[in-house]
């Protein structure tokens, strides 16, 4: 067991000591010097009080049975003995020598027929050795016919006995706080556990449902732990997917890059044409990284966002005018619908770049002669811009994996699949949502084109409210 177990343990009979320390020392500094001497009980505090009373109703009759009444009480603490002028006892009992010297004594004179009568109220010495002897006569009977005149009382039960209600205290108090220490430390060693094993079993460590299902602070912990887990495990999976993805996407430009420089040593003749495509091949590589970094620096959060007020319809104005050169080359007609004037308060650098990269992937994937729409509006306070064109589409089980970084729907294109991926980190960085959906011909058959939604906080106008 864990030191947290033996610290609750101790904590918990701590505090119990504690509360005995407190009560027992508000019990005798409440008490007087007297009744420190002599402790009375209940039964035998009344009988004092109202001793006087009950000789004038019922006289020395009265008061002798109910001395004997009490003398035959087996759960009477403290014994009452009736003293005459003489110092004799009412009842013949043996009076102790010393009983003017006793200080666990309490004297009480009364009178009864015009006679003083001494009450002496003495401790039972033997009284928990009678109770024990009691014990063991209930555990072997001897005599179960009526007891006889002058016999020792019935004794009490054991469990009235001082040390067993201690024994009971200690033992309840003890199985108390195992149970309250193993409640407490229990979980916490399974945790333990688990963190101990999140390096061997590859972040794939998970709590039982036993842990996850407590409705305590340890169970909000255990289902915290098992998101930070999972959390951690798929960030490692895409961390390996990552570089998977980028090596592979390296060698096949360093691999044409290699033939060029075989070829060129072949043939030095064609040295012009061989370094034009090695200048292109560096600067697709060149792009190729810096798309990589970017959407590395996006992925990590290591790019802190400057925002501030951006027009949007001026980076979309400037977007289709570069991109249009570049649409009619490939046969296409790009559109600019609508472009109101929209204030959105977001990082311009990272905005421009979701926007640009949503438009050109159109661009590259929407095929020859397509219809490009660039639609920008604003709806219940939110920038709404939509870029649709009528080419190809997506195939429906592919269209979630859109986003992905290195995904490429169509494979013949260039391209290395992270335009989109960037574009998703981008706008949700500065706020925003994306998503991408399939237009459908009439009859709903097959796909009819792409459609990409950016929704961004619009606050309308020329300026930004304070």
């Amino acid at each position: 067991m864990g030191q947290l177990f033996w610290k609750f343990l101790l904590a918990f009979w701590l505090a119990l000591i504690l509360a005995f320390g407190a009560v027992f020392t508000l019990n005798q500094l409440s008490q007087s010097p007297e009744q420190n001497r002599a402790l009375l009980s209940p039964q035998g505090r009344f009988f004092l009080q109202n001793a006087q009373q009950l000789i004038d109703a019922g006289g020395v009759p009265l008061l002798r049975t109910l001395v004997q009444n009490w003398q035959d009480d087996p759960m009477a603490r403290e014994q009452l003995l009736v003293l005459d002028a003489t110092g004799a006892d009412l009842l013949g009992r043996e009076v102790p020598a010393d009983i003017g010297q006793n200080p666990r004594t309490k004297h009480l004179v009364v009178q009864a027929a015009g006679q003083p009568l001494q009450l002496v109220l003495v401790n039972k010495d033997n009284f928990w050795q009678q109770r024990s002897f009691a014990m063991k006569e209930r555990l072997s009977p001897r005599d179960t016919g009526p007891r006889e005149r002058g016999a020792p009382p019935p004794l009490p039960p054991f469990w009235f006995h001082p040390l067993f209600l201690l024994m009971a205290v200690i033992v309840t108090s003890i199985a108390a706080s195992l149970g309250l220490a193993w409640y407490f430390a229990a979980p916490v060693r399974q945790l333990k556990v688990a963190l101990s094993e999140l390096p061997q079993r590859q972040w794939q460590t998970q709590l039982s449902s036993e842990m996850t299902g407590r409705r305590d602070e340890f169970g909000a912990l255990a289902r915290s732990f098992n998101q930070m887990a999972q959390q951690v495990y798929q960030a490692i999976v895409s961390q390996r997917r990552l570089l998977h993805d980028v090596s592979h996407e390296l060698r096949s430009p360093l691999a044409r890059l290699q033939l060029l420089i075989g070829l060129v040593r072949q043939h030095p003749a064609d040295l012009d044409n061989a370094l034009d495509k090695v200048e292109a091949e560096a600067a697709r590589l060149d792009q190729l990284v810096g798309e990589i970094l970017t959407f590395s620096r996006l992925e990590s959060g290591e790019v802190q966002p400057r925002l501030e007020a951006v027009p949007v319809h001026e980076l979309l104005d400037s977007i289709c005018a570069d991109a249009t050169l570049e649409a009619e080359n490939r046969q296409q007609l790009l559109v600019l619908v609508q472009n109101p004037v929209a204030i959105v308060r977001a990082d311009a650098e990272l905005l421009y770049r979701a926007l640009e990269n949503v438009v050109r992937n159109a661009i590259k994937y929407a095929g020859t002669g397509a219809f490009i729409r660039v639609d920008s509006q604003c709806l219940d306070g939110e920038l709404v811009v939509q870029i649709s064109d009528n080419g190809p589409g997506v195939a429906p089980e592919l269209l979630p994996l859109l986003f992905n970084p290195f995904f490429r729907a169509d494979k013949t294109n260039d391209g290395v699949g992270l335009g989109l991926s960037i574009a998703l980190r981008a706008v949700h960085t500065c706020g925003g949502q994306i998503r991408a959906e399939n237009l459908w011909q009439p009859n709903g058959s097959a796909p009819a084109g792409l459609l990409v939604e950016i929704r961004l906080p619009c606050h309308g106008g020329n300026e930004l409210p304070h």
